[in-house]
This record gives C-alpha cells, structure tokens and sequence, in this order.
C-alpha cells in the first residue's frame, strides 16, 4: 500500500499585507495569514469525538472535496442520527 500524500498543500496561500499608515513599515520577508472562515457562532458548545485515524482521514478528504468544513459534515451527522432517533428538538 503506497503512502498517500500530504494534505499540506492544500493549505491557504499567505498573503503579504500592506502597512497601516500608523504603523511602521514591516520588513518585505514578514507576511500574515489571511483566513476566510467564518467564526462560529457562540451559541454552539463544543463536544470532542474519538474516531480512529482513517475515520478522521475519510472526513477530512470529503470536506476537501465538498469545499466544507469537516466540523460541519460532523455537526451534520450528529443532527441526521438525533432526527431518526427522534431525538430532535
């Protein structure tokens, strides 16, 4: 079985980001981490779920794919197994 490869090239781009004009000029070589991501609502409470490696892997490769997040493709999971267990509220 062949070694698949790393997920770091998928990570975001940095991006250089200009000066305030308040500010003294950065050095050409420092650059900053631009993210895009939403931060999440604080009405949600955080919960930790232990998969084994592959699980974890599997997830992760599915939200690359769909372009989402892979706590999201979990919080959606949880919800669906509540509803047919008519556990939903």
């Amino acid at each position: 079985m062949t070694k698949r490869p790393s997920l770091a090239g998928f990570a975001p781009a940095a991006q250089a980001v200009p000066p305030q004009p308040d500010q003294a000029p950065a050095q050409s070589n420092v650059r900053q981490l631009v993210t895009t991501a939403a931060e999440p609502d604080k009405k949600y409470h955080k919960l930790n779920v232990y998969l084994t490696e592959q699980e974890v892997r599997t997830i992760k490769l599915i939200a690359l794919d769909k372009g989402k997040r892979y706590s999201d493709i979990a919080a959606q999971a949880i919800r669906e197994w509540l509803e047919r267990n008519g556990h939903a509220r």
